[in-house]
């Protein structure tokens, strides 16, 4: 028997597994996020700050692909949406991408998001990247 016949079957059990996973991520995503540290590594060099003031934001997704950044008593909201299982865009109301991330771990408690930084100078062989380390706060907390 050949694959040929089971190909359009294939092809939707396949969508839909993506359809399912990107579903499960963004429900594991919704919710208010606070930040617990953020690392800065640059050239084999590393920085940590986990230092927590009243400068941090914290992040909250809603179920509408909403996210509303606040710090003290101000806010910002952006788009958000999940392209794929492991990354995490960020845009402005006309679908402009503002900035993006890769999910290093999205699970009920924790969020580690990862971003690629532009190098500082010229050159090759740079490496250049933050990580956020989020918990999720839980009403009633």
């Amino acid at each position: 028997m050949t694959l040929f016949p089971k190909l359009p079957f294939i092809i939707i059990a396949v969508a839909f597994a993506n359809l399912t996973a990107c579903n499960t991520r963004e429900r594991a995503l919704a919710g208010v996020w606070r930040t617990d540290s953020i690392r800065n590594f640059v050239n084999g060099f590393s920085f940590t700050n986990n230092t927590f003031d009243e400068h941090w934001s914290t992040f909250e997704y809603g179920a509408d692909g909403v996210m509303i950044e606040r710090k003290k008593e101000k806010f910002k909201k952006y788009r958000y949406q999940l392209p794929s299982a492991d990354s995490l865009v960020y845009t402005d109301s006309t679908g402009h991408r503002l900035s993006g991330f890769q999910i290093v771990k999205l699970s009920d408690e924790q969020l580690i998001l990862k971003k690629a930084q532009k190098p500082y100078l010229p050159g090759k062989n740079q490496e250049l990247y933050e990580v956020r380390f989020f918990t999720k706060i839980h009403a009633g907390k």
